[in-house]
């Protein structure tokens, strides 16, 4: 294997064979979508960052990172231009095939790293339905990166305070992945309008009237998008990269570790 070259899209089968041989058995698989971001960030964030957390995240994981899944479970956002959504059967479908061939070619360890919310159910149910046809000691799961970070770092990033949708966090970030993507000039706010009276938490009953219907997000917030990216630069971008990644890299370590002690050691290799 090429020195320190852990992306699986430019390896031959040669060089993912010497990995396996020399016990690796982690891959990374980075789940996206292909939606608007607004009218100032590109169609593809979610899949771009998603594939730049894995690339940083790879080397302490000793994982190699699958080529991504650039379309996701998106059809809140039906009605905007270049949006490319798939049904939730297909997309479990998918997953599943992925999650069986990536487990027949030898990885034990296969770690979706998801950046777009709606497609962790996805992810979650299509693994499970097939989990008794997977290898003895394989483990597969999903990560949703920003449940990795800490709630109040996690706050300043995506959440109700900062938006939830090409927000300060998400252009940020896309600012220190490749600026010329993003179209500051046309960056503006945009929130949700709920009402004032809520009595339970306003984010999750926000939420809840939003996900169910298709063309949601366009209908509550017509700029596309959830927060206020004018203040985004590349520089907090390079710093929410650094913190999500350290994260990640102690989340995922985590979770095995919490796998291997409740289902035993006979789980691992």
């Amino acid at each position: 294997m090429k020195s320190h070259n852990y992306e699986m899209a430019t390896m031959t089968n040669l060089q993912v064979k010497d990995y396996l041989d020399s016990g690796g058995t982690m891959v990374l698989v980075p789940t996206g979508a292909t939606e608007q971001h607004g009218a100032y960030g590109p169609i593809g964030t979610d899949r771009f960052i998603a594939e730049e957390i894995c690339r940083r995240v790879a080397p302490s994981l000793n994982a190699l990172v699958a080529p991504a899944i650039p379309y996701g479970l998106s059809i809140t956002h039906k009605g905007a231009p270049g949006l490319v959504y798939v049904k939730i059967e297909s997309y479990m479908a998918y997953v599943q095939d992925i999650v069986l061939a990536l487990n027949e070619a030898g990885f034990r360890r296969i770690v979706f790293l998801n950046g777009h919310y709606d497609n962790a159910a996805g992810i979650t149910f299509g693994i499970r339905s097939i989990y008794d046809r997977l290898a003895p000691g394989t483990f597969a799961f999903c990560v949703n990166y920003w449940e990795a970070m800490k709630p109040e770092d996690a706050a300043t990033y995506l959440g109700w305070e900062a938006g939830l949708h090409a927000n300060i966090g998400e252009v940020s970030v896309m600012l220190a992945i490749n600026p010329d993507s993003v179209d500051m000039s046309e960056a503006v706010a945009g929130w949700p309008s709920p009402p004032s009276d809520i009595e339970t938490d306003p984010f999750a009953a926000t939420l809840a009237a939003i996900l169910p219907i298709p063309g949601s997000m366009l209908k509550v917030t017509p700029t596309g998008g959830w927060g206020d990216p004018r203040e985004a630069t590349a520089e907090k971008g390079e710093e929410y990269l650094r913190m999500i990644a350290d994260a990640v890299v102690r989340f995922v370590r985590d979770v095995e570790h919490t796998y291997e002690t409740m289902f035993g050691p006979s789980n691992r290799r």
